[in-house]
C-alpha cells in the first residue's frame, strides 16, 4: 500500500502548472465540514482532505460524511482548455464536471448538465465555503446544498 501511496501523492504542484490555473492549492490540506442541505435544517459533520497527485498536475480529495457519503474526486489540470477536468464518484455514481475561475469564485459545471453547478464561492487559508447550485430558467441559483469548512491541518 505504501508503495501505492508514494506512486500517486506529491509532495507539491508541479512548476508546469501555470499559477493562474493553481485554482485548487489553498485547498490541500484537511478540513472539518459541516454540510447542509437545503431540505434539512441539521448540518452532517465530516470532514474532507485534499492533496497533490500525479507528479503534482492533479488534486485528489476524499470527503468523509458519516452514514451519508464517501466520496472522492480526482481534478486534472487540462493545458488544452486551460480548465480543471474532474470527475467525482461515490458508490454507484461517477459525476464530470469542468472546473473555471470566474471572479473569485471556483465553478465547477456538470458537463452532462450546464444547469448544475458546484461552486466554491470563497477559499481562505483557513476557511472554505461551497455550494451545490442548480440555474434555474430566470438565471437565478438555487442553492442545493452547502459546506462551510475550517482547517484542521496543512499535512498532507
Amino acid at each position: 500500500m505504501q508503495d501505492f501511496i508514494k506512486a500517486l501523492v506529491s509532495e507539491e504542484k508541479n512548476t508546469e502548472l501555470p499559477e493562474t490555473f493553481n485554482y485548487f492549492g489553498k485547498l490541500i490540506g484537511s478540513w472539518k465540514i459541516d454540510y447542509v442541505e437545503s431540505s434539512h435544517s441539521a448540518a452532517i459533520q465530516g470532514e474532507w482532505h485534499f492533496a497533490w497527485v500525479l507528479e503534482g498536475m492533479a488534486v485528489q480529495d476524499v470527503i468523509i460524511l458519516p452514514d451519508y457519503e464517501y466520496g472522492t474526486s480526482l481534478r486534472i489540470f487540462n493545458p488544452n482548455t486551460h480548465a480543471w477536468d474532474v470527475a467525482y464518484g461515490y458508490t454507484g455514481k461517477i459525476i464530470r464536471l469542468e472546473a473555471r475561475k470566474q471572479g473569485e469564485m471556483i465553478v465547477l459545471t456538470d458537463t452532462n448538465d450546464e444547469n448544475r453547478k458546484w461552486v466554491f464561492v470563497k477559499i481562505d487559508d483557513d476557511e472554505f465555503h461551497w455550494q451545490n447550485v442548480t440555474i434555474k430558467e430566470n438565471g437565478e441559483w438555487q442553492i442545493n446544498a452547502e459546506i462551510y469548512a475550517k482547517r484542521l491541518t496543512n499535512c498532507i
